[in-house]
């Protein structure tokens, strides 16, 4: 699924941009543009499924890209940005056939229930689509038979409808060669070979029944699960718990089990991972919880290794608590590298601070350094500093004044215009506040020790 942001300020789309994890909802492919005119031009001749757009810009606005979507028939679905003062120009927009609109600064949680509203509306409208065997990731499309992630179920609806056509079943063979796996790879036939894995000692996979009652012939040591139509899900998935886990689950054990859900993106940054983990106190509820870990870590992860993954589905989930250690490791790994591009940004604000003293460092102008609206870089800030970037900007402008003072002999009205202050008397009086004395008395105490 495309999605297009547009809106005249760069740091506007660079915040929108990053703001979600937008592959959990499905959409792979963003474009970015500060220009109206070109982004009216890739609405014409691309394929847009999702368009979020500034409603007032120069020479094309958010309204005039409406028009032109309705004028050409085009199938993208328009959600509007737009400012307290333009409330009734949003009003015309939906009237024009945009799907939602919000206000600015945008919410995320705002921004995630327009999206999963808009694709709603998409997959309600799309026809049929071809299927893309040459993309089919069978890991992906086990986990969207087995999770809780209805955008990913979605992605691979197509799939299911074809291959529900037919019956499958599920199927195992202990301390395998290479022979077996090539053997039931060449049986289930090409595309289908991607439901087929190695998991530790095991060799497991999804294949249809015809190719399932042949193995029991050939393969007396393999183990075949009841046939069932992968178009039920829930049966699907009671087959998967008792064949593999030898558990008995019903489609109640699947609610209320996540607060918050793993879909969710602050779900590992808030510590609710192990909140959830620790309240749970049978094992099949755990398995539950633990298997939307996995999915969790499958769509969030990009380096992702397939062979772990497959290990955790076929055999970790057999000892959950063994497993939890594991996967803690890896959602924390999500959580770091988060938190290592976080800090990427506030270190190269507070460094460009550090060596831009002396301008009015406005919010704007570090919202534009770090390419995030300034709104959510202050409360960036607050959150990674535990301070305010006013508070950091005095206190760096002060430390900086103090260290001239001593080493200096410029004069005091001097020094402060070089760390930013233009009213010299404003500098003395919080220069006093942070050190108890006067600029003036500061100097002379330091030449005097």
């Amino acid at each position: 699924m495309r999605l297009l942001i547009v809106d005249d300020g760069h740091y506007v789309v660079e915040y929108m941009k990053h703001l979600l994890d937008w592959n959990t909802f499905g959409i792979d492919q963003i474009e970015t543009l500060t220009n109206s005119i070109e982004a009216r031009d890739i609405l014409t001749q691309s394929h847009i499924d999702i368009l979020i757009t500034d409603i007032r810009m120069p020479e094309v606005s958010g309204i005039d890209l409406l028009q032109h979507i309705h004028q050409h028939s085009l199938p993208t679905k328009v959600i509007i940005l737009s400012g307290y003062s333009e409330f009734e120009y949003a009003q015309q927009g939906i009237r024009l056939g945009a799907l939602d609109y919000l206000l600015k600064p945008v919410d995320k949680d705002d921004v995630e229930k327009a999206i999963s509203k808009a694709i709603k509306t998409i997959t309600k409208s799309r026809p049929a689509q071809p299927i893309e065997w040459e993309k089919f990731d069978g890991q992906g499309y086990l986990l969207s038979l087995l999770g809780q992630n209805e955008t990913l179920r979605k992605e691979y609806d197509a799939h299911t409808k074809f291959l529900g056509k037919r019956r499958f079943c599920f199927v195992k063979l202990e301390d395998f060669a290479q022979e077996h796996e090539d053997g039931i790879k060449q049986a289930v036939g090409d595309k289908l070979d991607r439901l087929v894995w190695t998991a530790g000692t095991r060799l497991v996979g999804l294949v249809p029944e015809e190719t399932a009652g042949e193995l029991t012939i050939k393969l007396e040591q393999s183990v075949v699960s009841p046939p069932f139509l992968l178009t039920d899900r829930n049966v699907t998935r009671q087959i998967f718990y008792k064949f593999f886990l030898n558990e008995d689950v019903h489609s109640e054990d699947f609610i209320g089990i996540f607060t918050p859900s793993p879909s969710c993106g602050d779900w590992e940054s808030a510590g609710n991972i192990s909140k959830s983990y620790d309240r749970i106190r049978f094992r099949k509820q755990k398995t539950i919880f633990l298997m939307e870990t996995i999915l969790y870590v499958y769509l969030t992860d990009k380096n992702r290794d397939a062979p772990e993954i497959a290990d955790w589905i076929f055999n970790g989930l057999r000892n959950p608590d063994e497993l939890w250690s594991n996967l803690t490791d890896a959602v924390s790994r999500i959580r770091n590298n988060k938190q290592m591009s976080i800090q990427t940004i506030v270190d190269k604000v507070q460094t460009y601070i550090e060596e831009h003293l002396s301008h009015g460092l406005s919010l704007d102008e570090l919202g534009k350094v770090a390419h995030l609206h300034p709104v959510y870089l202050s409360k960036l800030f607050k959150q990674e500093t535990g301070e305010n970037v006013s508070n950091y900007i005095s206190r760096k402008r002060l430390d900086k004044a103090s260290r001239l003072l001593q080493d200096s002999e410029l004069r005091v009205a001097d020094i402060a215009q070089m760390v930013g202050y233009k009213k010299n008397q404003y500098f003395i009086q919080l220069f006093k506040v942070e050190y108890g004395v006067t600029p003036y008395q500061y100097r002379r105490n330091m030449i005097h020790k």
